[in-house]
């Protein structure tokens, strides 16, 4: 039902007017009656007609200026001057102020039914023109979106020369600074963290992790989330500081557990330019792939490690004891499958986690020691030159990257 309002300071004319056609088989339901100009904009504020009868001449505020103010307040909405005023000043304004007609009082009803009828047809023409340019807004948007994701593949796939990449980067108004996030990460069908677990539809559970993303990397401008079309999710976005994407994904694999009871396999690292994205996504696709081969106690155990490597005393019975065996079973099955030790595990955990809390040239060499489960940074530096090659002074200065 279209929504018609009936402004009038005189009761009979509101009267008249209410009853002069059937507006229910027109479609039409009067839904609001105004004695004065300043309730018209009060009521119609509230009520949003579709259509409106508004009287010249009415107290506190004159007819004319209530459709000035409506011009904004309700642009849609077709008004019709019903006036006893011929006079050609007050036609003229009206027709300035884009009127739909202008009818003398007294109202004839033949008259009045031929305008309301072209009104709605007004209307539904207008309807029409919205709904389809609304859809239109949709198609474009599902549209963009796709090309975004098309374009942000084939820029971690290194199809894009310097020219395109600029160019792409430009038009979808993405920005980044010096360093640059890239996180790749594989939903686990197969590992979950609670016992009455949903079953996942591998596409609706890519679908349900990635609106999880968008939404927790909505206040990170130029952040993008998308899939790579093999399994995993990636995300390129400005967040380049060690301590920050710590937060970031301990917040969104809680999330995870919360509203969808899975586990994922996450890897990061932080570019120092757009150009290198390529080379660092391979990477994190490499070590990605090498996790999935792993049995759910191995990936579970490494998760363990990967969310407790700051703890100093983090021992192998702990670990078994969250997985629920044996010490001795969870060693021989960590070396068997990675081929390496617990504490190797452990140990390449920490240093992985040290050489990004390095590249943040506000951090103390004692304070990335703690962060990483050494109480002594004497210690740290000799474990960290054993397993790089460098003391993290060196590796600081130098600005190399441990290789995983």
């Amino acid at each position: 039902m279209w929504k018609l309002m009936i402004a009038d300071d005189e009761p009979r004319i509101r009267y008249g007017l209410r009853k002069v056609l059937s507006w229910e088989e027109m479609g039409i339901e009067v839904v609001a009656e105004a004695e004065n100009g300043q309730e018209a904009l009060e009521i119609a504020e509230t009520v949003r007609p579709d259509l409106m009868f508004m009287d010249i001449n009415m107290p506190f505020v004159s007819g004319l200026e209530v459709i000035e103010r409506l011009r904004d307040m309700l642009p849609d909405c077709v008004v019709i001057v019903i006036s006893g005023h011929d006079e050609f000043a007050y036609a003229q304004r009206a027709v300035r102020l884009n009127v739909f007609d202008y009818v003398l009082k007294p109202v004839q009803k033949e008259e009045l039914q031929v305008i309301v009828q072209k009104a709605l047809q007004t209307l539904q023409k207008e309807q029409l023109e919205q709904k389809y340019n609304h859809w239109m807004n949709q198609k474009f948007e599902v549209s963009s979106a796709e090309l975004r994701e098309q374009f942000l593949r084939n820029w971690v796939a290194g199809n894009l020369d310097d020219r395109q990449l600029q160019e792409e980067l430009q038009f979808f108004g993405m920005r980044f600074p010096e360093q640059i996030g890239l996180l790749l990460i594989k939903p686990l069908l197969k590992v979950k963290v609670t016992p009455a677990h949903k079953i996942w539809d591998p596409q609706l559970l890519e679908f349900a992790v990635k609106n999880i993303l968008m939404e927790l990397l909505a206040p990170v401008p130029s952040s993008a989330a998308f899939g790579n079309g093999k399994g995993h999710l990636c995300v390129v976005t400005p967040i380049g500081r060690a301590a920050d994407w710590h937060a970031f994904l301990q917040d969104f694999e809680r999330t995870l557990s919360f509203y969808l009871g899975v586990q994922v396999l996450t890897a990061y690292t932080v570019a120092g330019c757009i150009a290198e994205i390529p080379e660092r996504y391979t990477e994190l696709v490499m070590d990605l792939n090498a996790s999935v081969s792993l049995t759910p106690i191995v990936l579970m155990t490494k998760k363990y490690l990967e969310t407790f490597y700051y703890k100093e005393d983090l021992s192998l019975t702990e670990v078994a004891e969250q997985m629920n065996v044996n010490a001795n079973y969870l060693s021989k099955l960590l070396k068997k499958e990675t081929g390496q030790t617990f504490v190797d595990a452990v140990t390449q955990i920490r240093i992985q986690k040290a050489t990004q809390l390095l590249n943040d040239p506000m951090s103390k060499m004692y304070e990335v020691a703690e962060q990483v489960g050494y109480q002594s940074q004497h210690y740290f530096s000799h474990i960290f030159k054993k397993v790089t090659g460098l003391s993290p002074l060196e590796y600081r200065k130098r600005g190399e990257r441990y290789d995983r």
